[in-house]
């Protein structure tokens, strides 16, 4: 940590002495903005470019703004077309503004190129750079919750540095779903390295004609970031931004406490407790987690242009502390963009991202917190921890237990591009994405009790490298002539992914302060692991426009994948698409109708998100054998896991159609689209016979699965000016249906996979067909045995007693067997919805956004497991005591047949939040210009402000990989974020 922030104190300083030296004395322009007719603006806003805000007009469409000899002034008004004017001496600037459909000259980011919101027939929804700044997170994917029709974003931990899980239009593979980021060209597999402050954009492609330029990757959906540039002559604009949030854990899980717990205990055990009057009563979450954890974030940047380059740089800070002692997130980025004009046909470029990180990860205490015996103290009187009973001290834990991970990111490309004969354009690009990095565990020696302890100092350490290039070369045709337009690319990309880890570890350190691995500790244990990935492209589109309302789009990409062998290494991945713009139309004649597009798109995507080695056969090590008469112990190794060669794409099949509405000049906008996408060849482990001799290795992966994803997505907005107030409403709402309709060759009860190990024996998660991917698997509850009687009459297992849970015999054989165990729901949403408003008035800023989902389930797995005597959650105390006493809650038990899997440990993950609420305010300009500030914004912000959901646990958002989503077995807090912050603009 220290590294980092002398690093960016050095930076910081740099970039403050470029502040002193960039101010220069701004003089006053007035003006009047008005109509085509002669009618003043009210409301119409007024920037120097790059400041994002300067003033507005008056009732009467008058203004004055302070500015600099050499500032782009920007005049821009909803409903309107926006204009920039480059002062030199002008004292007096008068503007006529013409109307515009608002939006529908928007330019759109897609792969390998742009195109205008008006031409466009995929399905693509953007999110702006500011829009990424409300929420306090090392995440940039935090800022599309519920923002974008038809993407799920989980924050399933409030671990420092984690990152959200993010789904595209639901679950389509039984192996890695994430979708791909592509960061000015580069196409990664995540985005932590980069800090928010930085991107312009983010576009998330959706359907097949938009994510087909990605062929074997846009399987799951595509992600395009566009990181800040300069402007060709704009004068430099130095921009600080400084942040400060304190992070608060919303709730506390309601356990018992020392009392009831103890009366619990005597229940099972009658004596345990004798004295409840002396108990002392020890709240374990209060103990563990910090009351408050501060956020820091700062960023410094510069930007500019002159007639023969543009750039932009910038340096962000982020350090976060967790409410869990010893976790923490630290990251320095710095981010470089530069484009130089050689002449008039030759750009040459850059764009590179530097980040320095360093992590610590606390100890796993959330599941033991809540075992913890209240009744007992974590100290004793010498202040030693104490020896609690339940699942160990996690205080001790804490103290106990190092783990930091720290390294560098480094991810950009370099590039150039070569105009020629009018209509063509050559670009060639490198990419990379190199990342080091090194972890380190340590132990040290201690004793609690006999079950927490450790004998022996323990150190582990590990090295990872990753070094990933990408090569593209694309030439575009673009052609215009009277209602023709045709925009063309075609290209060719190779990419090469390798990555290399060496870890070791050992016991008996000689002294705790030096942590290496040397000869004199015991049990030295070495691995070493790589992997290589090579890829080749081949791809084409084209955008074909005529007469601005009938649109059609064509895409083709050839990839060659080293993970396949033989015929299987190339995959095709076409699509086609279409778009007509009704209200282009010389019929069309509504006039409160301002937008009327329809559009409709199919083609095919592929997955290669699987293990480079599941085409070949594995040995197995570290094996023994002992033989001869001393009975020596040999190493050795065998035959492992089988590798299957002829394993091949997954592909997507997806169609979507999709209409565009714009009322009254596009004030009021609807898009919605039905989309439907079947993923075929999907991979998964079927069992082989015994007689191919994998022995407990019996699973090989063939392509013998089909997942089916459909539903509904919409996205409405009303934006307006009414004098000096502006204000937007924008709402989003999806569907999801998931249903997997194969899964090889077999059908019937016994062709299913199981998921979601509890680490207790149970899985209490399934695949099959007819259902959801992952769905919960187990018995149904059907009340409580209130007496022998009722025990004798009903279906029930052997150990099952009265007070014990009555389970539903589902295939009515008159038993209650494992048979009896049946679908109990799905953590897959069945709609996610956002909203969100802005208003404005005079210098204040009012934002609020809301985001939910309905209809998906949680397992608690924390309470679900149990292996001794842990503490309870509160609704314990309604457990069965009595015939009549209660139906719903079984008796107290310290494990046994009522933590069986089954729908008591289903709980309704339905919630509603206030995402985010910032209130902020500009600085009048007559405060701020005599310190030479240009614009001055502070304010105030709430994150996860509030959350309406029936679960009980810390946070209703359980994501993760397929095989545990929506089982929360003891999830990292997700905390509220209240804090301060201000931006200067110079």
């Amino acid at each position: 940590m220290k590294r980092i922030r002398s690093i960016f104190t050095v930076l910081f300083l740099w970039f403050f002495c470029g502040i002193v030296l960039q101010a220069q004395e701004p003089v006053t322009i007035t003006g009047k903005v008005t109509d085509e007719s002669g009618i003043g603006l009210p409301g119409v806003s007024i920037y120097l470019k790059g400041t994002q805000q300067g003033t507005i007009t008056d009732l009467d469409g008058n203004y004055s703004i302070g500015v600099t000899p050499g500032d782009i002034v920007v005049f821009s008004f909803v409903g309107f077309t926006a204009q920039e004017i480059q002062v030199s001496d002008q004292t007096e600037i008068n503007i006529e503004m013409a109307e515009m459909l608002i939006g529908v000259d928007e330019v759109v980011v897609i792969g390998y190129g742009t195109v205008k919101k008006s031409d466009l027939t995929g399905s693509v929804s953007s999110v702006k750079g500011d829009d990424l700044l409300k929420i306090p997170s090392s995440s940039a994917e935090q800022a599309l919750q519920g923002k974008v029709a038809g993407v799920r974003v989980t924050s399933n931990s409030g671990a420092p540095g984690s990152s959200p899980t993010v789904r595209i239009r639901g679950v389509g593979t039984f192996g890695n779903p994430d979708p791909i980021f592509v960061v000015d060209g580069v196409i990664l597999d995540d985005i932590t390295f980069l800090n928010a402050a930085d991107i312009e954009s983010i576009e998330v492609l959706k359907d097949a004609s938009s994510t087909a330029m990605y062929g074997s990757r846009g399987a799951n959906g595509v992600i395009i970031i566009t990181t800040k540039s300069g402007t060709l002559g704009e004068k430099s604009i130095i921009n600080l931004t400084a942040g400060y949030d304190l992070q608060t854990i919303r709730h506390y899980i309601a356990m018992l406490n020392a009392r009831e717990f103890a009366q619990t205990v005597n229940k099972i055990t009658p004596g345990t407790f004798n004295n409840l009057d002396l108990l002392e009563n020890t709240d374990w979450q209060r103990e563990v987690y910090r009351t408050v954890a501060p956020i820091q974030n700062y960023q410094l940047s510069i930007s500019g242009g002159g007639s023969k380059a543009r750039y932009y740089a910038g340096v962000g800070y982020f350090n976060q502390e967790g409410v869990i002692p010893k976790s923490f997130y630290e990251r320095l980025s710095i981010k470089v963009n530069n484009e130089y004009l050689m002449n008039d046909f030759i750009h040459i470029g850059h764009n590179l991202t530097f980040s320095l990180f360093d992590q610590g990860s606390a100890a796993n205490v959330v599941a033991s917190t809540l075992r913890a015996w209240p009744t007992d103290p974590p100290y004793d009187e010498e202040g030693n921890f104490y020896g609690i009973r339940g699942n160990g001290n996690p205080l001790a834990s804490i103290e106990y237990n190092n783990n930091t991970r720290d390294g560098l990111r480094s991810v950009g490309n370099f590039y150039a591009d070569v105009s020629f004969l009018r209509h063509f354009t050559f670009r060639s690009s490198f990419g990379i994405d190199l990342e080091y990095a090194d972890g380190k565990s340590f132990t040290p020696v201690f004793f609690v009790t006999p079950q927490q302890q450790n004998e022996e100092t323990r150190l582990s350490k590990d090295r990872t490298s990753r070094e990933n290039w990408l090569w593209e070369n694309t030439l575009n045709f673009n052609f215009e002539r009277n209602a023709h337009y045709l925009d063309a690319v075609i290209g060719y990309t190779a990419q090469k992914f390798s990555s290399e880890g060496f870890s070791g570890s050992g016991r008996n350190l000689i002294r705790d302060d030096i942590q290496y691995l040397s000869n004199d500790l015991t049990d030295i244990l070495i691995s070493n692991s790589a992997s290589v990935k090579t890829m080749v492209s081949y791809l084409f589109r084209a955008n074909y426009v005529f007469r601005d309302r009938y649109l059609l789009t064509a895409t083709f990409r050839r990839d060659g994948s080293s993970v396949f062998s033989g015929d299987n290494r190339w995959g095709n991945f076409p699509s086609f698409a279409a778009g007509w713009r009704v209200s282009e139309e010389g019929f069309f004649d509504v006039p409160f109708i301002s937008n009327l597009k329809i559009r409709g798109s199919w083609g095919i995507v592929g997955n290669d998100k699987v293990d480079t080695n599941e085409r070949f056969t594995l040995i197995q090590s570290e094996l023994g054998a002992v033989f001869g008469v001393n009975e020596t112990l040999y190493p050795g190794s065998t035959y492992g896991t089988s590798g299957n060669p002829l394993i091949r794409w997954e592909e997507a099949n997806q169609a979507n159609g999709g209409i565009e509405i714009g009322l009254m000049k596009n004030k009021l906008t609807l898009e919605m689209d039905y989309y439907q996408k079947v993923t075929k060849d999907i991979l998964i482990d079927l069992p082989l016979p015994g007689h191919f001799g994998n022995g407990s290795f019996a699973y090989v992966a063939f392509n013998a699965a089909d997942v089916k994803n459909r539903g509904l997505e919409f996205n409405i907005s009303w934006r307006d000016t009414r004098g000096n107030l502006y204000y937007e409403v924008n709402a989003v709402g999806s569907t999801v249906y998931n249903e997997v309709i194969k899964m090889g060759e077999q059908t019937g009860a016994d062709n299913f996979l199981l998921l979601g190990s509890l680490g207790n024996g149970q899985n209490v998660k399934r695949v099959a067909v007819g259902e959801s991917i992952g769905y919960f698997y187990g018995y149904k509850v059907d009340g409580v045995f209130q007496n022998q009687t009722e025990l004798d009459a009903y279906p029930h297992i052997s150990t099952q007693g009265v007070g014990d849970f009555r389970y539903v015999d589902v295939n009515k054989d008159g038993e209650i067997t494992p048979d009896d165990r049946t679908y109990l729901g799905s953590p897959i949403p069945d709609f996610i919805f956002g909203l969100d408003a802005t208003v404005r008035y005079k210098g204040f800023t009012l934002a609020v956004d809301f985001q939910g989902e309905l209809g998906q389930e949680i397992y608690d797995g924390k309470d679900a497991i149990r292996a001794g005597q842990y503490n309870y959650q509160k609704r314990i105390l309604d457990a069965w005591d009595g015939e009549g006493s209660t139906n719903s809650e079984p008796r107290v038990t310290a494990g046994g047949i009522n933590y069986s899997e089954s729908d008591w440990f289903i709980h309704n993950g339905s919630f509603f939040r206030l995402r985010s609420l910032t209130l902020g305010y500009d600085l009048p300009s007559s405060l701020i210009t005599k310190l030479k500030i240009e614009r001055a914004h502070v304010f105030l912000r709430g994150t996860n402000v509030f959350t309406l959901t029936e679960y009980a646990g810390y946070t209703p958002e359980i994501g993760g990989s397929v095989r545990m989503n929506g089982i929360d077995t003891g999830v990292y807090p997700v905390t509220s974020v209240y804090g301060i912050g201000i931006n200067l603009t110079f």
